[in-house]
């Protein structure tokens, strides 16, 4: 299994949801598209099977927790879209990718229902896709900036630092070409759950040292 910068489902903050095709052509972020294998038995639906750096949506109304996401758009075409945050969980950055799901769903999307409600189908490049993605465009998640090269001048040895700290805790896995993502090298013993919380401590330690 590999992980994805773009997510199907629940992108892992440096690790897995769905995008446009366009998008997942362009990084497949932390990439590889194929099966539904997730780590230590993680069979939930959608999950994709590529690692991923992460990024999600002005959080709901009223909300004014730290754990929200707070938008910091770089460009004039990212105004208003969702931005992920380095420390966010994948139950936060859910929320943000549920809603841009659901909306290319409710333009037409086609899913595939295999892996969930709300899991895209990213074979999918006909018209209706591409007008839903260009509809939901304004619901698409943002990177966090320390994961993104382009943001990121330290990025490729923060990634570097990412791996490593990922080995150390016991998740065998090895980075994938122009630090793209990852892939298992061999059995995952960890839980899920370990898993989720030994990527995100990972991502913020490697990531969120050397940017305020």
């Amino acid at each position: 299994m590999t992980r994805s910068r773009i997510p199907r489902r629940v992108p892992r903050s440096l690790g897995a949801a769905a995008v446009p095709a366009t998008v997942l052509a362009s990084a497949l972020l932390l990439a590889g598209c194929g099966g539904s294998s997730s780590p230590a038995g993680d069979t939930a639906a959608g999950k994709d099977d590529v690692a991923s750096l992460q990024t999600a949506s002005a959080p709901p109304a009223g909300d004014t927790s730290p754990t929200a996401a707070a938008p910091s758009p770089s460009t004039a075409a990212d105004q208003g879209r969702p931005q992920l945050r380095l420390d966010m969980t994948d139950a936060e950055t859910q929320v943000y990718w549920e809603g841009y799901w659901k909306c290319l769903k409710e333009h037409g999307h086609k899913m595939n229902l295999q892996r969930g409600p709300y899991s895209v189908d990213q074979n999918d490049n006909s018209p209706t896709a591409k007008a839903a993605e260009k509809a939901c465009a304004g619901k698409l998640p943002l990177q966090p900036p320390e994961t993104e090269r382009e943001t990121n001048p330290d990025f490729d040895e923060d990634y570097r630092d990412y791996i490593a700290c990922l080995n150390d805790g016991g998740l065998h896995v090895t980075a994938l070409p122009g630090n793209t993502g990852w892939t298992y090298t061999g059995t995952n013993t960890l839980s899920p759950e370990k898993s989720a919380d030994l990527d995100l401590s990972c991502k913020v330690k490697s990531f969120g040292g050397k940017h305020g």
